[in-house]
């Protein structure tokens, strides 16, 4: 999963290349400066005798590796006194380190780079693939969990770049380079150290595996947590009203502490990495520190200035490989994180354009159902089955029915919100999975009872999707009753209408609405009854506002009050997901059945009066 993230980065190879070449500086530098420091040392203080042994060896014996490498180091950096030679460690030190900073800099600043782009490309490609999702995908997911992926899990997944990325360019560099020091040095003593790798990293592994799963429930948790949240700020007027809070707070109190359990089981774990693996790595330093040590004191076998320089290297070694054991903790959070990311990201939308899919230019005669049936994912009841219907360009139809009848499942047929499983949808003889989603929802404009603005200034909202000027813009808010109102706010058409529209009423909020759908002027209009909501004045307007777009076009109303549809060209009653009556009201209002009901019953509770 982790190589998954990493495939992200390749775009960025180039940034990636120079992150790579300032880490090998960086290495390079900070070897030279180790091998000087532990060289000067060891130089210092070895003993006299020592020293003119290994003189006369050279002379009479071949030189290897460390040995030719101490010569040419003594040669170039400590020729002189040992005060001399203090002074050219010094000016290298500094030099390295300059040169060390500079590295580490550019090293940083790359990697930073390819970090937060590959975050804002996630980011980026979890947006879109929302957007390419249908209806059903929202929903069988609760949004808090939704959020909480596109949110907490790449906020881990960036924290996990932020904190491995760098480490694992220039942490295994380091080893490397040590390791090919200690191997100069002694290569026995340097397989023997080699040993705690093995047992590091089955210690690693079974460690690793346990974070990576409570990090998953952990942000499942996060989802939880967040759905709460979401709950409270849509349904606060509720909570308020029923006096709820306390159960809420208990509600909510019960899943912060599920969540705070989980953290703290993860916390244990990843504590317990880094001084475990600090004590694998001290029980082998010591190990060794008595193993040279014996070589030194009783055989011989390895000169003490050698042994020094080895152990001073050994040392410096572990704090790469402590790093790297800090990193293994990280990389578990990301690739749990990213585990959510991707099994989200790895669900294809299940509505999709042909390859050949044709332009809907223009409506011209008629939208046809022929035995149509549509089930909801993961559901067994059909919520549409066999409908079969003509609507004719130019007519009003409107759809009644009990609640749970299907009419907002069949409107939201059309314009591909949802696909059919059986039958087949058509518009001038053309099935619409044959048409492109963009082409065919060009055509329809739709207003709902539930009104959706955004957190966006009057003129985006009604020009919301279309290329128009300021003037197209006040005129259809003048013809839905709206640019009066619009006048009187603080910016007019710049004023920010805040989140769900909040500083609008619900009448102004359906005239924005109803303006929105003039200006995008569709040659099919779903009405899912925008007035039910609305005090009677605030009715009124918007029902004006509503037969100035309905006027012209073939309009499809989902109808709550009948009082709305008595001249509906042709009225369908559903229920169960099927047609079961239609006709116009006063055939239908003799006939006895649903639709005679529904009409008596609405005028025996008074929901009749005047409208």
């Amino acid at each position: 999963m982790y190589s998954r993230i990493l495939r992200l980065i390749k775009p960025y190879w180039l940034h990636v290349s120079a992150s790579i070449f300032f880490s090998i500086v960086n290495v390079l530098f900070h070897s030279l400066t180790l091998w000087l420091s532990a060289s000067f040392i060891t130089t210092i203080f070895s003993n006299p005798d020592e020293r003119a042994i290994g003189a006369a060896d050279q002379l009479t014996q071949g030189l290897d590796l460390n040995e030719r490498l101490k010569q040419m180091t003594s040669e170039y950096f400590f020729s002189g006194s040992q005060l001399d030679a203090l002074g050219v460690l010094a000016l290298v030190i500094l030099v390295s380190y300059l040169i060390k900073s500079i590295a580490y800099y550019g090293n940083k600043l790359f990697t930073g780079y390819v970090q937060a782009k590959v975050v804002l490309d996630l980011r980026f490609l979890m947006y879109e693939h929302f957007l390419l999702q249908p209806l059903s995908f929202f929903q069988n997911r609760r949004s808090g969990d939704l959020i909480s992926i596109a949110m907490n899990d790449i906020l881990k997944v960036n924290q996990a770049l932020a904190t491995t990325f760098q480490p694992l360019v220039i942490e295994p560099l380091y080893i490397i380079a040590y390791i090919s020091i200690l191997f100069i040095i002694d290569w026995k003593l340097t397989l023997i150290s080699l040993l705690i790798i093995p047992i590091t990293a089955l210690f690693i592994f079974i460690i690793s595996s346990s974070i990576r799963r409570k990090v998953v429930r952990v942000q499942t948790q996060l989802g939880e947590i967040t759905t709460r949240f979401s709950e409270l700020f849509s349904g606060i007027r509720i909570i308020k009203a029923f006096v709820n809070e306390g159960n809420e707070k208990k509600r909510f109190g019960r899943e912060a502490l599920k969540l705070y359990r989980l953290m703290f089981r993860q916390i244990m774990l990843q504590s317990l990495s880094l001084p475990v693996t600090e004590m694998l790595g001290v029980s082998m330093a010591v190990t060794l520190l008595w193993l040279g040590g014996v070589q030194v004191l009783e055989y011989g076998t390895i000169t003490s200035s050698d042994f020094l320089r080895f152990i001073i290297i050994l040392f410096a070694s572990y704090q790469p490989i402590r790093n790297l054991a800090k990193v293994n903790i990280s990389i578990q959070s990301g690739v749990a994180a990213a585990s959510r990311v991707f099994e989200l990201l790895d669900i294809e939308p299940i509505i999709r354009d042909d390859k050949d899919s044709l332009e809907l230019k223009d409506f011209k005669h008629e939208i046809r159902f022929d035995d149509v049936t549509f089930a909801y994912d993961n559901s067994d009841m059909q919520a549409v089955k066999n409908l079969s219907t003509v609507i004719h360009k130019g007519e009003l139809i409107a759809l009644v029915g009990p609640s749970g009848a299907g009419k907002t499942t069949v409107v939201d047929l059309i314009p591909r919100f949802h696909d059919i499983q059986a039958g087949s949808i058509s518009i001038d003889g053309t099935d619409i999975r044959q048409l492109s989603r963009s082409s065919l929802r060009g055509q329809i404009g739709i207003v709902s009872q539930e009104t959706i603005l955004f957190n966006d200034t009057v003129y985006n909202n009604i020009a919301y999707g279309m290329d128009s000027d300021q003037s197209q813009v006040e005129e259809a808010a003048k013809r839905a009753n709206a640019h009066d109102f619009i006048l009187e706010l603080e910016l007019q058409y710049d004023t920010m209408l805040g989140e769900h529209g909040a500083r609008l009423s619900g009448g102004q909020k359906q005239r924005i609405s109803i303006a929105r759908a003039l200006l995008k002027d569709p040659s099919i209009l779903i009405l899912d009854e925008a007035t039910s909501a609305l005090d009677t004045e605030s009715e009124k307007a918007v029902q004006s506002a509503i037969d100035a777009l309905m006027r012209g076009r073939t309009v499809i109303v989902i109808a709550h009050r009948l009082s709305t549809i008595l001249n509906a060209d042709k009225i369908l009653v559903m229920d169960h997901g099927d047609i079961v009556e239609q006709g116009n009201h006063e055939s239908l209002s003799r006939a006895g059945g649903i639709y005679e009901k529904l009409y008596r019953l609405q005028f025996a509770d008074g929901n009749e009066k005047g409208s």
